[in-house]
This record gives structure tokens, C-alpha cells and sequence, in this order.
């Protein structure tokens, strides 16, 4: 994206594990490919959003590794598997804080929030960036995603239950978070259903 600010030292981490049930019950259709209202995939959506504004991005995915791959193969995203995803998001988040070394932190991104700016990463980025330990934007009072991580909680996350991920340690670290306020309700807006997306297309 044209002047779209970008930051270094910081890698996406997109968790892309799950089969996405609530979304197609029968099992026939991946959550991450339906198609938004501009053509693209979801899953590519977001990353095409993470990699406009990071210069490492990841994706943590499990037994559909292959078919992510054939759909985000022109893009310049590592692949990390996270074989046992299905016990919980701790075991996607992990996988992927191991598969990295970045110079200052972590912005954590969900593969299916299509609707996240690519200046809400940077602003989740850019806080990581000058220190922050832990980042999380807000609308309008609601906290939502991305969620940024400093290197110095690199082993409280690998340390994280399997089932449930960060969510204990952020709930236990309020008092060590910078909460970012941003004008952006993509970042609280995610696909459950099919509904979500028809609502996005009729409300556009």
C-alpha cells in the first residue's frame, strides 16, 4: 500500500489452525478461502495486510497446510506447522514464537479478521518496536487484535497452556500493557459464519 508506514524488526505471527466447524459444519469448505467482496481470500487478505506493513510475517496452520500453500504460494510467508493445533490456540501461538527470532517483538494476527487495517498492525508494530511489552489496540472501549509482544515475554508465551494461549497472561499483565486506541473496528470484527460475511456485503 502506497505510504503505508512499514516496521522492522517485528514478526507477524498469523495463526491459521482450525477447521473453522461454526463456519461449514459439513467440513467441505476452509474457513480461510471463502471469498471477501474484493475478490480475495480471506486468509490472503490478511496476509497481504501483515506483509504490507512487516518485513517477516508467518503463518501457523495444521492439516491444511497444502492447500494454504497452493493459495499463498506468490507471497513471502514462512510456513510453520502446528501438527497438534487441535488441542488449543497455545499450541499455534508457540510454534510459531519458536519458529522466529526478531529483533524486537511479535505482532500476533488471526487469519480470520480480514477486516484489519494495515495501519492498525503498524501501530501495534511500532509499539513493540520502541519497547512496549505488551500491545493491544482499542475501539471504542473494546480491546481487540491484533496483540503485540515484546521479546522479554518470549518465554512466558512458550510457557502458555496449549488450550487456552495468551489469554491468562494478558487478563494477569493488564498493569504491563499499553493499550493503543485506534479508529479501526476491523479490529474486533472476525468470521464465524457465512453470515458474517454476507453482512459485510450488504452493509458495504
Amino acid at each position: 500500500m502506497a505510504g503505508q508506514q512499514h516496521v522492522s524488526g517485528v514478526t507477524g505471527i498469523i495463526l491459521a489452525a482450525g477447521l473453522g466447524h461454526r463456519f461449514d459444519p459439513s467440513g467441505q469448505q476452509l474457513k480461510l478461502l471463502a471469498k471477501m467482496d474484493d475478490g480475495r481470500t480471506m486468509v490472503r487478505r490478511v496476509c497481504e495486510t501483515a506483509l504490507s506493513v512487516l518485513d517477516e510475517v508467518l503463518i501457523v496452520c495444521d492439516v491444511h497446510e497444502r492447500i494454504l500453500r497452493q493459495e499463498l504460494d506468490d507471497l513471502p510467508i514462512s510456513f510453520v506447522q502446528a501438527p497438534a493445533a487441535i488441542r488449543g490456540m497455545g499450541v499455534s501461538l508457540k510454534a510459531g514464537i519458536q519458529a522466529c527470532s526478531p529483533q524486537y517483538g511479535y505482532v500476533v494476527l488471526l487469519a480470520d479478521m480480514p477486516w484489519l487495517r494495515p495501519s492498525s498492525v503498524a501501530a501495534v508494530a511500532q509499539a513493540v518496536q520502541d519497547g512496549a511489552g505488551i500491545v493491544r489496540p482499542v475501539f471504542n472501549g473494546q480491546t481487540g487484535n491484533p496483540v503485540g509482544f515484546g521479546l522479554a515475554w518470549r518465554q512466558p508465551l512458550l510457557a502458555l497452556s496449549d488450550e487456552q494461549g495468551a489469554r491468562a497472561l494478558l487478563q494477569a499483565n493488564k498493569d504491563q500493557t499499553l493499550w493503543v486506541p485506534l479508529v479501526d473496528e476491523g479490529i474486533l470484527r472476525d468470521v464465524d459464519t457465512p453470515g458474517d460475511l454476507e453482512m459485510s456485503r450488504t452493509s458495504n
